[in-house]
This record gives structure tokens, C-alpha cells and sequence, in this order.
């Protein structure tokens, strides 16, 4: 045990700081050396703030002080003291000056202890480098947006319009460009960029191709610095499209999001398909499509005897298991895509 050199009253040894008990310590000596003053940087625009050289996202100006606090008085605590937490009890602002009430929570050796602290801060407001880069127009993500025609039709671009206003604040953009055939997106964050890319890429299923453009060396981080740019392409497939899937060629019946559903012409057996076939090669639009209407001119067992509406000309086919019906005066449809022929009957919705 011993005697506190300031009150007398008797302690156990490690409950002592510098022979003060716990009360006279705080009382007499103090935690601070000297009396620290928070200074906080805030961004007039986006209301970021500077926290340890990086711009942090907007926050309440207790969680501001909290950490500003918690960084500044580990500097200006005495010794013998180990910081261990702090909490913001209250806060009494005037222009650019402030005054909190901080408790501080402290350490000496085994005892711990808490002391409220009224501390001085001000604010300095400065323009973010973000925000600069915003009024300058400078960027460092591009999202390139095209499709796989290059003149979609109006209500795809619009699709994907009307789902980019519910991804983006206007605030989270640096500009919005449009070109032929497709839609710019310059921003200034990472994340933010990243977000709005793999969005489209599960909506839409658009392939992915990222690059990156150096401009200049960071010398603080030790790394270059330029403009990251995700070209997306969207596969612009519609309903009553004709295709070909894996050697046959198909008609689209139904888009379902990611999923095609296909109509096998060569054996009439309705298929889906993930998006994903469409670039891996598995499905593809033919190079040209000819499709001539025909009519039926006479049925003799199982041959049919069909006329070209335009040419008149001729045809004997086959009488196949989706023609079973077919009558004469009926029409059908001579469908010829690169290589493949077949001929399906004339009701067959076909957008081509």
C-alpha cells in the first residue's frame, strides 16, 4: 500500500500515477501535456472530409470529431497514459469554431480510469480533389455502353436508361455522353463504377472488356494514376428473331432476363437458353436470311407440292411431322440462313 502525496489517503501501489492517486492525478497534474485543439476539413460541396490524408465519405460531425478526436489526443496525453476510447458527450458550434465535451477513456499500467475533457476545435472548409475534378469535367472511370447491332432499336437504349436513373445520382456523375449506338458514363469513383458495371453486366448480360490508360505516376502512392474504362456490349436479341443455336437454326419465342427461350425448326422442341451462349459462340445471328412465302398447290401422301408467291416457281418437299396439317391453299415459309434451309408453316411469327 501507499499514501497518495497529494491527498495522504492510502492506495494500493499500481492505482498510483506518479504518486497521485487517480483523483489528485486528474485534479492537480492533468491527462493532457498540452491542451489539444481538433481541427476537422470538410469539403463545401460533398461534405467529405479529410481523415489521415484521404477524403472520407460524409459523416455526422460527432463521428468526424470521434475520430479526429481519438487520432489528435493520443498525441497530447501525458506518458504515462494509454488511450483506449472516447465518446462526444456534446457539441456547441459558432461559425467555424466548436467547443465538445469529450470522455476520454485511459489507461496507466493495470488501472483504468475516465476523465471528461472540454475540448476547442474549428473547421476548415476546402474543396475535395473529387469535386474539382467534377467542375473541371475530369474523370477516372469511363463506362462505355454499345450494342451488338450498331443501331439498336430505340427502346433498348431507353431500357437501359431508365434502369441507369435508378443506379446513379446525378451527384455520383461527372457526365453523361451519347453517341451512335450507345451511352458514355464518366465518373470519378471506383466503386461507384464497379457497382453500376456488374449491374448491367446480370441485367443485361453484357460482356466485359476492361482497360486502362495511364496518365500520370503517383509518387505518394507509387502508382500510376489514369482513366479505368469497362466497355460493355449488350447483345440486342428480340422475340421472333431467327437464330442460329449450335448448328439449327431456332426462332426466339420468349426473353425471360438472362434466358432465351428458342424453337428448335428442325425437330419443333421448344429449348431455353442462358444468355451466356451468345458469347461463347453457341449462338449466333446468320451472316443472311432469305425467307420466301410458298403455297400449297397439293398434298400427295407424304410429298407437298408448293408455288413461290413471287416467282411462281415450283418445289416438291417432304412432308415433315410439323407439316402434318398443312392443306392445300395453306402458305408456308422457305427459311434459308447461311447454309441451313428449312420450310415451316406461313402462321410462324417471324420479326427476322
Amino acid at each position: 500500500m501507499r499514501f497518495c502525496v497529494r491527498c495522504g489517503r492510502e492506495f494500493p501501489r499500481e492505482q498510483l500515477i506518479r504518486g497521485y492517486c487517480i483523483d489528485c492525478f486528474k485534479k492537480y497534474i492533468g491527462v493532457f501535456e498540452h491542451k489539444p485543439v481538433l481541427k476537422l476539413t470538410i469539403c463545401p460541396r460533398c461534405y467529405s472530409w479529410l481523415f489521415r490524408g484521404d477524403w472520407r465519405v460524409p459523416t455526422s460531425l460527432e463521428d468526424m470529431i470521434k475520430a479526429i478526436g481519438a487520432l489528435e489526443i493520443s498525441k497530447y496525453i501525458r506518458s504515462e497514459l494509454q488511450l483506449i476510447d472516447l465518446e462526444v458527450l456534446d457539441i456547441t458550434q459558432k461559425k467555424l469554431d466548436f467547443n465538445t465535451h469529450l470522455k476520454i477513456y485511459l489507461k496507466a499500467e493495470t488501472t483504468t480510469f475516465n476523465v471528461i475533457e472540454e475540448v476547442q476545435g474549428s473547421v476548415e472548409y476546402r474543396t475535395c480533389p473529387r469535386c474539382i475534378a467534377r467542375s473541371s469535367g475530369t474523370y477516372t472511370h469511363l463506362i462505355q455502353i454499345r450494342f451488338t447491332k450498331k443501331n439498336p432499336p430505340p427502346r433498348f437504349i431507353e431500357g437501359v436508361e431508365k434502369y441507369l436513373q435508378k443506379l446513379i445520382s446525378p451527384n455520383d456523375l461527372v457526365n453523361v455522353k451519347y453517341c451512335e449506338g450507345g451511352i458514355d458514363i464518366e465518373l470519378d469513383d471506383a466503386a461507384i463504377a464497379k457497382r453500376i458495371v456488374q449491374a448491367l453486366s446480370h441485367e443485361f448480360s453484357a460482356k466485359i472488356i476492361t482497360s486502362f490508360k495511364a496518365v500520370r505516376f503517383d509518387h505518394r502512392r507509387g502508382a500510376w494514376r489514369g482513366i479505368v474504362t469497362y466497355s460493355l456490349r449488350i447483345p440486342v436479341l428480340e422475340r421472333g428473331d431467327l437464330i442460329i443455336y449450335r448448328g439449327s437454326l431456332c426462332i426466339i419465342k420468349d426473353l425471360r432476363g438472362n434466358r432465351l427461350v428458342l424453337l428448335n425448326l428442325s425437330n419443333n422442341v421448344y429449348e431455353e437458353v442462358h444468355m451466356t451462349a451468345y458469347w461463347n459462340g453457341d449462338l449466333k445471328y446468320p451472316s443472311r436470311i432469305e425467307v420466301e412465302r410458298y403455297i400449297v398447290k397439293n398434298v400427295e401422301g407424304d410429298k407437298i407440292i408448293i408455288i413461290s408467291e413471287t416467282s411462281k416457281n415450283e418445289l416438291v418437299i417432304k412432308r415433315k411431322h410439323d407439316l402434318l396439317r398443312i392443306k392445300p391453299g395453306n402458305s408456308v415459309l422457305l427459311i434459308k440462313a447461311d447454309n441451313i434451309e428449312y420450310i415451316v408453316p406461313g402462321d410462324l411469327e417471324l420479326l427476322r
